[in-house]
């Protein structure tokens, strides 16, 4: 954001030709050096004029003490500190006629900007735009402005004035980084509140728990300055006065109960509509273990898609798309529908696989993890930016337990609990804290994190499951998918709510967790109705909400949402874009619809552009969606797809 480079001070360049003399005389200084000046990070240069009987000599000296090698008549010091600051410099000059030392001149450092005033929060009416202002004080001040951490396209004045105010503006949180080349400072959050009356957005969903579990239930509303008061069967509830509201522990007889919220702004009140509790009695019996594993590609163009199968012998074979190598056989080429073997270490057992956008990341049975294909963003944790056509070693601290690939980070959790990531963190998918952080090529710890078991990531956003059966969540939210009832992302990781987790899953822009009673919670986005909540319900849902009972695996594309039940159906809801919900149709689905074909289905996984694909108990592949890959590995599909699940022909999973 900031430039950087050397601080020129005391030079005059009128007086180089005064250097040297040919007079016969010992030395005399013509310009003593002047005070030097310098951010940290860059050099200060000193200069010092003299004359004499040639050749003239020099010795600069820092405190006092002869810096080695610094014999000109201009000193350029490294790259300065602020422990710097005030340090003395003068210099030595002699010739054979005698020496003279020159005065000293101190070093200042400019320090870092400081904030002497915050922007402070508004409140406009509809329509209206709002001013937002921060004084800073330091050097060469820049600025940068944020709207719920994201950069703000050309916002880069002491002022920032928003477009026209909406509604869906309300409770948007400014910041503003103030900067020069030693550093920044950031402010405190502004908050616009835009006046309006209340209008609920997304209404509590309807929802399906375990008995012994709480339920959640959410609402997003617009209004400026709202208040919330939650009800169960029309009766205020005491202290539920939130946008988010989590019920007791349940019982079996609460299933029926209804909810609903006032939500009241100073223009009038608004109550939602009922949200249905069902709550259901299903054994303590976390989902299997899986025998095989596949993953699809989270690539939005659809002829960059490939599918990669971890098969039961720890070997792992792809298909589809190869233009980065995402294949891991040493190759690169447009997709195809044979399968191919990554090279991995001779002798070696992959334990877990996943796939990003264009690239993959592979668990092995020591713990060591190994990633190929695109690197562009510093997906693959190499140190640099460079493509690799095979499997390259990820160096961490410890062996690892679990892997996820987002569509251009990479996460896993280490045996000692401990997360580590890398690769891109425009969203904050890396979890560390930092905004000026853009790409990290080498992997580095999620601070706070010290029980993680498993993590999955979606495109931009990545969750982890905690030795305590809970949940956190990081990166970007703008659809509600970390599950804490806000849809502003979070640079570092905070809690989703749900508790008893078994297993998570992530895709696009949705969360899921099957907990260990088997029941599928999910939040995130809705708009196509993938939840499976019915027409009612298209809203996003930013709070894990109970979707469907009895399942054992679940994947999210960006249109869809597919679940595989302990009775081995799989079943889907969403837009249906190319058949790839897998009913036989294109017919987009609100409700859960059983995809033909397919009975006694183990995994599934779903494609960034629609398809998908599973693994049966027999370890038969099968595929469907969106073919522009070739992807779906076989040549009797047209690269327009199928919206039947198709056997993969001549390949086991379950060799």
């Amino acid at each position: 954001m900031l430039a950087s480079g050397t601080a020129v001070v005391g030079m005059s360049l009128g007086l180089f030709g005064c250097f040297f003399s040919n007079s016969d005389s010992a030395p005399q200084i013509t310009e003593q050096p002047k005070p030097g000046a310098a951010f940290r990070g860059q050099g200060a240069k000193f200069f010092v004029g003299a004359k004499g009987k040639a050749p003239l000599s020099y010795q600069w000296k820092r405190a006092g003490v002869d810096i080695a090698g610094a014999t000109d008549a201009t000193y350029l010091t490294p790259a300065v500190t602020a422990a710097d600051d005030g340090t003395k410099f003068s210099v030595v000059v002699s010739n054979a006629k005698g020496t003279v030392t020159s005065t000293e001149a101190a070093l200042t450092v400019y320090p870092p900007p400081t904030i002497t005033t915050d922007p402070q929060s508004i409140a406009v009416a509809v329509g209206a735009t709002a001013t937002f202002t921060v004084v800073g004080a330091g050097q060469s001040l820049a600025y940068q402005w944020y709207r719920d951490d994201i950069a703000i396209t050309g916002a880069t004045a002491a002022t920032y004035t928003t477009a026209a105010t909406v509604a869906a503006d309300d409770g948007a949180v400014f910041t503003v980084d103030v900067g020069n080349p030693s550093g920044r400072a950031t402010s405190g959050p502004a908050t616009l509140t835009v006046l309006a009356a209340a209008a609920i957005v997304t209404p509590p969903a309807s929802q399906t728990v375990n008995a012994g579990q709480p339920a959640i239930f959410s609402v997003v509303a617009t209004g400026g300055n709202l208040v919330y008061q939650w009800r169960r069967n029309g009766t205020d509830i005491t202290g539920a006065t939130s946008s988010v509201y989590t019920t007791p522990v349940t019982a079996l007889t609460d299933s029926g109960a209804t909810y609903s919220v006032v939500v009241t702004s100073a223009a009038g009140t608004v109550t939602s509509a009922n949200a249905t509790l069902t709550v259901v009695s299903l054994a303590n019996a976390p989902p299997p273990a899986f025998a095989a594993q596949v993953v699809a590609s989270k690539a939005t163009n659809a002829a960059a898609s490939f599918i990669s199968v971890l098969k039961s012998d720890g070997t792992i074979f792809s298909f589809g798309d190869n233009s980065f190598g995402e294949r891991g056989n040493g190759t690169t080429a447009v997709g195809n529908e044979a399968p191919s073997q990554a090279n991995l270490p001779a002798g070696s057992h992959a334990v877990q696989i996943s796939a990003g956008e264009d690239h993959v990341l592979a668990l092995l049975d020591d713990g060591s993890v190994y990633s190929w294909g695109l690197n562009t963003s510093g997906q693959l944790g190499t140190g640099d930016q460079s493509l690799r056509t095979t499997p390259f070693h990820v160096v961490l601290p410890r062996p690892a337990v679990s892997v996820a690939a987002g569509m251009n980070h990479s996460v896993a959790v280490l045996d000692d609990g401990t997360v580590y990531a890398w690769g891109v963190n425009t969203l904050g998918e890396l979890g560390t804290g930092a905004r000026d952080v853009l790409v990290a090529v080498l992997p580095a710890a999620v601070p706070g994190i010290t029980n993680a078991v498993q993590v999955a990531a979606g495109r931009d956003h990545t969750l982890a499951l905690l030795a305590d059966g809970t949940v956190v969540a990081w990166g970007s939210n703008g659809s509600g998918q970390l599950g804490n009832g806000s849809f502003k992302l979070s640079r570092v990781p905070v809690p989703t709510g749900a508790t008893d987790v078994a297993r998570i899953r992530a895709g696009g822009d949705m969360s899921m967790v099957i907990t260990n009673h088997r029941v599928l919670l999910a939040w995130g986005e809705n708009s196509d109705t993938q939840m499976g909540l019915g027409a009612a319900s298209s809203g996003d849902v930013p709070t894990p909400t109970g979707v469907i009972a009895d399942v054992v695996d679940a994947a999210a594309g960006d249109r869809l949402l597919l679940a595989v039940g302990s009775d081995g159906i799989l079943r889907g809801a969403g837009a249906n874009e190319t058949g790839s919900l897998g009913d036989g149709t294109t017919t987009a689905r609100n409700l859960f619809t059983s995809a033909s074909v397919l009975t006694n289905t183990s995994t599934v996984a779903t494609g960034g552009k629609a398809f998908s694909t599973a693994i049966t108990a027999d370890g038969s592949v099968y595929a469907w969606g969106d073919n522009t890959g070739k992807q779906l590995g076989n040549t009797a599909i047209g690269t327009g797809g199928t919206p039947t699940p198709t056997l993969v022909p001549s390949f086991d999973a379950i060799p």
